[in-house]
């Protein structure tokens, strides 16, 4: 058997992203779970900043109002809408979105699932740093696309989603709630319906004291508010048209041009909008007009804007016209080329909001806290001298503060929070004009301190939903940071400011300059393995590769496997020494299966002294987001079913990424990637099959490009399996590769065991090498399939059908076709959840497409 390289797959990925970003990336190889993308964190195009930015922070400070927009996923969200209100109108805004994304598929990387999520959530955060919103979410998880809402809030747990929008209610307190879907209509997908149907209950139940309350007793306070509307999508001119003949509308110009800005509310949304890359959601940045509309549902109904009524000014918090007199003058004498002429009115209104105790008091201070580094050109910074202590290690920490006005202030004191505590005097020492003030301190992290994992991946849940070891965190995008440092500096009014900021690990790479990343708390040693699943065709032995890194100098242990039942691995144990921080090892083991099919999970353990390690550690790092550290337990599926592959050769053509090849290998093929040059010129007569990857016509101009090369294989006696695509059209024409008629559509079978009929039980595919039967579609994961043809010509065979519940069955997900001395095949079922889960049945199937003759 020639193994496959699964770090070419990845390269082979990578370069296709190179092509995109018009950058080279460089690899970086973690051998505890994975190969990862290692990439400058760019700064973002068009994200505010400087004058403008201070210029809005000042225009907010002045405004005290609140909008929140819910909706199901992260695309869900209208930035352009967030960016009016936001950056235009100076509204609080925010947008929840109930999923991270995680069911979705990923056009720029191999993570699927909670990573996936992962990425998503960091791609909401990105967009909301340019169009000027803030973030939150339920704890329900995205599990794929669901054609009913009942499903849906099945699966989440109706009171639980529900619980969790009335808690961001009562956090955020939103004068005006925007539904993104219609209460009261289906709007084609059940998570959609699902969060248009619960939004009104949520916007009711708030204000009930005795709905939720135990919310009450951590520290919230019911909340009505004002009024509830809806906003219908926007697709095309024809439905900009037919809303604006409607009376029963509220419209606004998301259009409108921002001088200070550069910019109009829609082009920043359109830049936001782009931020969700690995959808696949570039968009254009639109001039000229841009409405967005809204229909009532609940509350106090509008006749020409959704704040009428509405007291947005500083006369909402009792008290505070002394601080509404200094910020209004703060604004009104702010100059672009005098910033520091402001510092004293900002920090008294600073000093009296101290002593004010109001929900808009703690969001407002933090207002002034930014407006007072941006008018005085303030940087206070805390840099670690590692990226990844461990607990019970040494940090050295560098404080930093820098003033780069004329304006008096002293630094006073710092303190550090969270996972470690610790502080520091600066002796009342003055910040000198422009010169960089330093003090320096070692702190050992606390040998209890919890890893560095996402919050809402902390803990498991049941069912459609994450579970939080601390409810504080509910509804929050992200964690908290591992270290934060708190700057206390006095003016020259007496005034004693307080600015916190996470501790960040700084470099400086060459070919990029200066770069940052998130301070993580890691284990000692992370241990993994380097796939998800293992697929056992026969009972013959096989190794398993063990991979270690030390994030610590001189560590060592032994490293074991917990296998299931009637597996046999050899050795027991395996001694291991690592020497240095960032040592890699990799240790073998040979695992026997049983001789009948079986299956479990096989897991690393690591004994270190009286610490027992199953982490392993993956690095998610992109472009556009922030970079992220996750550590999943170190475990593989591992199937004993009987399997067998005949064709050997494979050019597998990657599309948006997928671990297809690599699961090929497990059935003793070698599979070959190919690039451009070998599609368009290279010799495909010596592969027995060509497999076209998921989205390859989306992702690849060269596979069209290469249409009659590849049918040409097929023709002169080849296979090949072409994988599906999304149905968009390019150019006018629909992206297929097909030797007959064919027609896409977007039919898919979302229940993932819904019946699936075998219409012809001995046709060719169900026949050999492996005979498929009802049991081989058990245990499939998330869905069927997707993209299925809607209609074919009658030369294809269409030997499977399958169908959601209520639906007519659906036949397009697998088609087969002689085309001269070959075989072509289209599938829409997806294989690229079923083959990394594991599932016996699926590689099975999949055996025979890829072996057909």
């Amino acid at each position: 058997m020639v193994s496959f390289p699964y770090d070419t797959m990845v390269r082979m990925n990578m370069a296709r992203i190179e092509a995109v970003h018009k950058r080279p990336l460089r690899l970086l190889s973690l051998p505890v779970l994975t190969l990862v993308f290692t990439l400058p964190l760019a700064p973002q195009k068009g994200t505010v900043s400087g004058s403008a930015e201070l210029r809005q922070t000042l225009d907010r400070l002045n405004t005290l109002g609140s909008l929140l927009i819910v909706g199901a996923h992260p695309d869900d969200e209208r930035e352009t809408m967030i960016a009016y209100f936001a950056r235009g109108r100076h509204l609080r805004t925010a947008y929840l979105s109930a999923t991270r994304g995680e069911g979705g598929q990923n056009l720029i990387g191999p993570e699927q699932s909670e990573h996936l999520g992962v990425i998503r959530t960091q791609e909401l955060l990105a967009a909301r740093r340019l169009d000027g919103g803030e973030q939150f979410f339920t704890r329900a998880v995205d599990f794929g696309y669901s054609k009913s809402p009942e499903e849906a809030l099945a699966k989440w747990g109706r009171e639980l989603v529900l619980g969790d929008l009335v808690r961001v209610i009562r956090r955020f307190r939103p004068d005006v709630i925007i539904s993104r879907f219609d209460p009261g209509a289906s709007s084609g997908h059940g998570h959609h319906t699902a969060m248009g149907r619960i939004v009104p209950e949520a916007f009711r139940a708030a204000a009930d004291p005795t709905r939720f309350p135990e919310q009450l007793r951590e520290g919230f306070e019911s909340w009505q508010a004002k009024r509830l509307y809806w906003s219908p999508p926007l697709f095309s001119l024809r439905d900009e048209q037919e809303q604006t003949q409607r009376t029963d509308r509220i419209r606004v110009n998301t259009g409108q041009y921002d001088p200070v800005l550069g910019r109009s509310y829609a082009e920043l949304g359109g830049l936001a909008r782009s931020m969700h890359r690995s959808q696949g959601m570039g968009a254009s940045q639109r001039k000229g007009d841009a409405p967005a509309f809204f229909g009532h549902v609940a509350g106090d109904p509008v006749e020409r804007d959704l704040f009428e009524d509405i007291d947005i000014s500083w006369q909402r918090v009792e008290g505070a016209e002394e601080i509404a007199s200094l910020v209004s003058r703060a604004r009104d004498e702010h100059r672009a080329d005098k910033p520091a002429a402001i510092l004293p009115l900002l920090f008294r209104a600073y000093a009296l909001m101290e002593k004010l105790d109001d929900p808009w008091i703690e969001v407002k201070r933090k207002e002034v806290v930014r407006a007072i580094e941006l008018a005085g050109g303030l940087w206070v910074d805390a840099a670690a001298d590692v990226w990844n202590p461990t607990p019970g290690a040494p940090v050295e920490l560098t404080l930093s503060a820098l003033n780069r006005s004329n304006y008096a202030l002293t630094w006073m004191r710092a303190a550090v929070g969270l996972a470690a505590q610790a502080s520091v005097d600066a002796n009342s020492e003055p910040l000198v004009y422009n010169r960089v003030s330093r003090k320096r301190l070692t702190l050992e992290v606390p040998r209890d301190a919890p890893y560095s994992q996402p919050a809402w991946l902390q803990r498991s849940g049941q069912n459609a939903y994450y579970g939080l070891h601390d409810p504080s965190l509910s509804g929050l995008p992200g964690s908290r940071p591992a270290l934060e440092v708190t700057f206390s500096l006095r003016d020259e009014q007496g005034v004693e400011l307080f600015i916190t900021k996470p501790v960040l690990y700084r470099w400086v790479d060459r070919a990029f300059g200066e770069r940052t990343r998130p301070l993580a708390v890691v284990p000692p040693v992370a241990v993994g393995f380097s796939r998800s699943s293992l697929v056992f065709p026969d009972n013959g032995q096989r190794t398993v590769a063990v991979r270690l890194v030390s994030n610590t100098d001189h560590v060592g242990g032994r490293a074991s496997l917990d296998v299931p039942k009637r597996w046999r691995v050899v050795p027991r144990t395996i001694p291991f020494k690592l020497a240095r921080r960032g040592q890699e090892l990799t240790l073998r083991f040979e695992l026997q299966p049983p001789s009948t099919p079986s299956s479990g999970f096989v897991t690393a353990l690591l004994t270190v002294g009286d610490e027992s390690l199953t982490q392993s550690m993956k690095i998610i790092e992109y472009p556009h987001i922030s970079t992220q550290v996750v550590f999943p337990k170190a475990e593989m599926r591992v199937e004993r079913t009987d399997v067998r592959v005949l064709s050997n050769r494979i050019g597998y053509v990657m599309g948006s990424g997928d671990r297809v090849p690599e699961a090929l290998e497990q059935l003793g093929a070698s599979a070959t990637l190919l690039s451009r040059d070998e599609l368009a010129s290279g010799d495909l007569s010596r592969f027995d099959t060509v497999i076209l990857g998921i989205r390859a016509l989306n992702t690849r101009p060269d596979v069209l490009a290469a249409r009659e090369r590849l049918l040409g294989y097929v023709r002169d006696g080849g296979t090949l399996v072409v994988q599906y695509n999304t149905v968009p059209r390019r150019r006018g024409s629909p992206l297929i590769l097909a030797p007959y008629p064919v027609t896409p559509s977007y039919d898919r079978v979302s229940v993932e065991d819904a019946p699936v009929q075998m219409l012809d039980p001995n046709h060719a595919l169900f026949t050999g090498p492996n005979r498929i039967t009802a049991a081989d579609f058990e245990g499939w994961v998330q869905e069927r399939g997707l993209y299925f043809m809607g209609d074919w010509d009658q030369r294809y065979d269409a030997p499977l059908a399958s169908n959601d519940p209520g639906e007519p069955p659906r036949r397009g997900g697998l088609l087969y076709a002689r085309y001269g001395k070959g075989v072509y095949i289209y599938t829409g079922y997806s294989w690229f959840r079923q083959l990394p889960a594991g599932v016996p049945g699926a590689f099975r199937l999949f055996a025979n497409l890829v072996s057909a003759k």
